[in-house]
């Protein structure tokens, strides 16, 4: 019979530097693709009335905040990104002056209305941001 050898402990040494050196420029690289993705996909995904939401997507810096970790997304930096993302609950609209009231068009009413306030019903969410980064990472095959 073959001579066995039995193994008791193990040890070694990281070389943390060397590491982070050869895994950063990966990191980097990995991180930046998969954002420009998720924007993309984000930008294809935005519900779109003036196209002014979609133009606002951009890309976060990355930021290293650790040696093996990296951090950075994607941001729609319209005024109005986080209610149409999240969607927003039921409120009372009123005119900015208090003496004021809010003047639109209701062709329901038979034409040009004077309120002093309106129930908005709110609205739903439409996560595209969330939408696109899951589409991308469900279809990188590097993410398991």
């Amino acid at each position: 019979m073959a001579d066995q050898i039995r193994v008791t402990s193990v040890s070694f040494e990281v070389n943390h530097a060397g590491l982070e050196e050869q895994v950063r420029p990966v990191l980097r690289r990995v991180h930046s693709s998969l954002t420009r993705k998720i924007a993309t996909q984000a930008r294809v995904d935005v519900p779109v009335r003036t196209g002014h939401l979609g133009r606002s997507i951009r890309e976060d810096p990355q930021v290293f905040t650790s040696p093996l970790c990296v951090t950075g997304g994607v941001t729609a930096h319209a005024r109005y990104a986080a209610a149409v993302h999240g969607g927003t609950r039921p409120h009372v609209i009123r005119p900015r002056n208090p003496a004021g009231r809010l003047s639109f068009e209701w062709p329901k009413a038979g034409g040009r209305v004077f309120l002093r306030r309106v129930n908005h019903p709110g609205t739903r969410a439409r996560p595209f941001l969330t939408n696109a980064a899951a589409r991308v990472v469900a279809s990188d095959p590097r993410i398991s």
